[in-house]
Formats: structure tokens, sequence, C-alpha cells
């Protein structure tokens, strides 16, 4: 099964395309006089909020740090994150350490909050004693029209407190995102998130978790990965492998990327892991069953470095 091909570029950044991230970057640098003729149509793109006025949104726009605008990104494509995944995500690297990084993460939720662009959800990961780590975020409506200013698409509704099934679910998806950020020596060259790595096919759609490109250099991997938090019966988990071997031999992947992407499926104790295991092995819907791997999320490094292919 092929599930990699040669990496042809030499660039190994860690820091892939976020959609939109160049437009508000233009924005800024129109504001020190180097971008042309961009300031004026942003600030008229975004609708008017009714909490933060058009213009003030547009400022916004302008004046916040790149690292500030990679964390509404990061939300927007994670849909939530704790304090401390962010720390992780953004912060670590210019700290002395998880602490320090903690601290500086959540001044910045905070000054973000202040500014109407996030929100921190009611129910905290860790209860009361999971301290400001475990406070979970997401973006206000305001901030998702900042994030959206070049899309046709509408932002998502955020006006409502999500189950904790989703919540803990969307943390989990965004978890994988991190571990695969930290692998040393391999870079995460595309990330895609719910909905975009939804794939249509035949009058169907496929609902993947996540979709991403790593690369070690030599060659590139593409992964397909499902979250389970032991939410769903067996049978239903062979049914949605079903689906990805429907995908598979309807071959619209491979007329894309010339290769099929490896289905991960990470399960969070043995136990799980094994029953997921047996039911694929003794699924006999199931006719490509090397599709499919499943593991714990301790395991996730050492299969990345391993490669889609072995």
């Amino acid at each position: 099964m092929l599930n990699r091909k040669p990496f042809h570029t030499a660039d190994s950044t860690r820091f892939y395309h976020f959609k939109g991230y160049d437009s508000l970057w233009n924005l800024q640098r129109f504001h020190k006089g180097d971008a042309p003729h961009r300031k004026e149509n942003l600030v008229n793109d975004i609708n008017q909020d009714k909490r933060i006025t058009r213009r003030r949104l547009g400022q916004y726009a302008i004046d916040l740090p790149a690292r500030d605008l990679s964390l509404l990104f990061d939300l927007e494509d994670c849909r939530h994150l704790t304090t401390g995944q962010i720390a992780r995500l953004r912060f670590e690297e210019d700290h002395a350490n998880p602490t320090a990084a903690l601290r500086a993460a959540n001044r910045a939720v905070t000054r973000l909050k202040e500014m109407g662009l996030v929100a921190s959800l009611d129910r905290r990961i860790g209860g009361v004693r999971g301290g400001s780590g475990g406070l979970v975020w997401n973006l206000t409506a305001a901030g998702a029209k900042l994030v959206n200013l070049d899309s046709d698409t509408p932002p998502r509704r955020r006006n409502y407190e999500p189950t904790a099934r989703f919540t803990d679910h969307t943390l989990a998806i965004a978890e994988t995102y991190i571990q695969l950020l930290h692998i040393s020596g391999v870079a995460l060259t595309k990330a895609e998130f719910e909905p975009v790595c939804w794939r249509d096919y035949s009058g169907s759609t496929l609902k993947s978790d996540l979709f991403v490109i790593t690369s070690d250099g030599e060659y590139e991997d593409y992964w397909f990965f499902e979250v389970d938090l032991a939410t769903e019966t067996p049978q239903r988990i062979v049914a949605k492998c079903q689906q990805y071997e429907e995908y598979y031999l309807a071959g619209e992947e491979q007329k894309q990327h010339g290769l099929f992407p490896k289905v991960v499926w990470i399960a969070h104790n043995n136990k799980r892991c094994d029953s997921i295991r047996d039911h694929i092995a003794k699924g006999h819907e199931l006719q490509h069953k090397s599709l499919f791997t499943v593991i714990m999320p301790d395991e996730l490094e050492a299969l990345i470095r391993k490669g889609a292919g072995v």
C-alpha cells in the first residue's frame, strides 16, 4: 500500500500556510506604508458585530502581534484549545520552562478575551483543580470574522456551549496535532481540520478527524486520523472503516496525491486498542485491512518516524 512519496521541497519548517494569514500580514504592512490598497478593502469586508464595531475589528487586524494572530488561527482550526495546549503550541519555545510559557499564554488569551475575540467555556478541564491551564477557549463571533476576512464561507456559529463529548473530542484531536508538531526532525507540511479534511465521493462524505502530511526531509507521508474516545460501538468503528474502503476504491485521493493516506485510529487505553484491532481483523466486510493501523497516543511519534509505508 503506497502511503508515502519522495519529498521534493527543501524547506523543513513546521509552520505551514494558514488561510487568511497572508492577508492579515499584508494589512499590517499597509499600516506601515508597504502594502498596496489593502487596508480599506479588508476593513470594509468585516460585517458589523453587535459588540465590536467594524472600525475596531479593522484596527485589531492592523495592530495584533503575529503570535496573537497565529493563536486565533489555531482556534479557528482546532475549534477548542485549553490554555495549556496554547502554551505548548505558541509559547514554550520562547520561554525558559513550561510554567513561564503557561503564564505567557494566559496573558495572551486574557488580552484577546478583553478585546472580545476569544471566550472561555463554562467547563474547565480538570475541574477547579485544573487551574488556568484547564480553561477551554474558542473564538467569539468577532474573532471568527477577523480570521475569515477573505473567506466567502460564513464563520461557524459561536453562541452556544458545546457538549462535553464534543469538547473532549475536539481537544483530543488538537492534542494529536500538537504531538505531531513536536516530533523532532519531522516537519508537519500540511494539516487539515474538520470540515476541511472531509472528503466527498460518490454522493457520500467521509468525515475524518484530521488529515496531515509529514516529512522527514526525504519522504512525505500522508495520514488520516480518527481519534477514538470509546464513545462509539465497535460496529460503528467497522462501519467507518468500510467508508474509508469505499473512498479508497473511488480513487479520488489517488487522483489528487498519487497515493492513499494511512488511516490511523488513536485509542486511549490498551483494552480499547485491542478491541478495535480485533473488530477490524474479524470484519468480513473489510477487504483492505492494510489501510488501517491502531495505536495509543504514546505510540504516535514512533509510527510517524517509521512512516506511513511501513
